[in-house]
């Protein structure tokens, strides 16, 4: 497939260590540390979106080689029934690049709103990949944010100037 050789050997290992049962999981496993020059070989999953900051795993799925979820992924429990694949993954001290991430925001509806929260946004140096509205009204909308951010506190940053915003009611990531 397209593992690197270290992954290849580190999942081989996790297999073994899997098979050989509790004696021989405290012999630890060097981490596989993403830095953002990787893509290609690592890719990140749409389900969960992580950024530098978020706990992760790798998961071996074939055809895509090493998939990048947060711990926190709602389809970690199905992941968790194939532990063979699992490959041990974390973000390098030196991670660089813009990562995708998507927030939903809850909103008073009204002129302009839209054009504050995309000013919110930029003034935060992130970058909007895509808006949706979810749902809308005459007095209320939920809309989706697909931004690029460097890291969680990058996010955490673009968060704080959105929920500044007299006409925001909520912020979350999704």
């Amino acid at each position: 497939g397209n593992w690197m050789p270290t992954q290849a050997a580190q999942a081989l290992m996790a297999y073994a260590e899997l098979r050989g049962g509790p004696h021989s999981r405290h012999h630890s496993q060097e981490k596989i540390l993403i830095n953002g020059s990787e893509r290609g070989v690592v890719t990140f999953a749409g389900c969960c979106q992580p950024i530098p900051g978020d706990e992760i795993m790798g998961y071996h799925t074939a055809g895509k080689g090493i998939v990048v979820h947060r711990m926190d992924c709602p389809n970690l429990a199905e992941l968790r029934k194939s532990p063979e694949r699992w490959v041990p993954i974390g973000w390098d001290t030196t991670v660089s690049g813009d990562y995708d991430t998507s927030l939903v925001v809850e909103v008073e509806n009204g002129t302009g709103v839209l054009a504050q929260l995309a000013a919110a946004i930029a003034q935060s140096h992130s970058n909007i990949e895509r808006v949706d509205y979810l749902d809308r009204d005459f007095n209320a909308a939920v809309l989706a944010f697909n931004i690029q951010v460097r890291d969680r506190n990058h996010l955490a940053e673009v968060m704080r100037r959105l929920r500044r915003l007299s006409v925001v009611q909520s912020v979350r990531r999704q």
